[in-house]
């Protein structure tokens, strides 16, 4: 299997960075896609109710009734499954949330011990185990906010 090396070293890291941002922007818009259809259920069911309510006033008969309770439940259903949704999308960006502020957390704590040992010259070599390790603790971050998605 051929590995592809970028001219900067940096790219793949900017270019996960966007992605995380894409994700997490797509998210937050999911969030606030089901908070909007939560709005328009809850607007509709309150209407249902008050013309239920008009009905039963002015005298109507117990089918029509009956129909418009039937309906009144089927609204509520969907005012469940909304928000439902809203609580699915509230976790998805919390955990994306948390996997972005633990990769800051990991760069920080690699950016301060670089510069903490930038006057002790180390071989390079333990420079590369420095940055598996500091890669591994990234990665099992990355894995355990993974399984709280799920």
């Amino acid at each position: 299997m051929k590995t592809t090396r970028h001219s900067n070293p940096a790219r793949p890291a900017r270019e996960k960075k966007e992605h995380s941002k894409q994700q997490y922007e797509q998210s937050l818009r999911a969030c606030d896609s089901a908070a909007a259809r939560i709005k328009a259920a809850g607007e509709e069911l309150a209407a249902s109710w008050s013309a239920l309510c008009q009905e039963i006033s002015t005298g109507v008969s117990s089918t029509e009734l009956l129909r418009k309770r039937a309906w009144c439940n089927v609204l509520e259903l969907r005012l469940k499954e909304q928000a439902q949704a809203l609580e699915q999308a509230r976790l998805g960006v919390d955990a994306l949330w948390d996997e972005m502020m633990l990769a800051a957390r990991a760069r920080e704590l690699f950016n301060r011990y670089l510069k903490k040992n930038a006057s002790d010259s180390l071989p390079g070599n333990e420079n590369l185990v420095l940055l598996a390790r500091t890669a591994s603790v990234i990665a099992a971050a990355h894995q355990r906010t993974a399984s709280l998605k799920k």
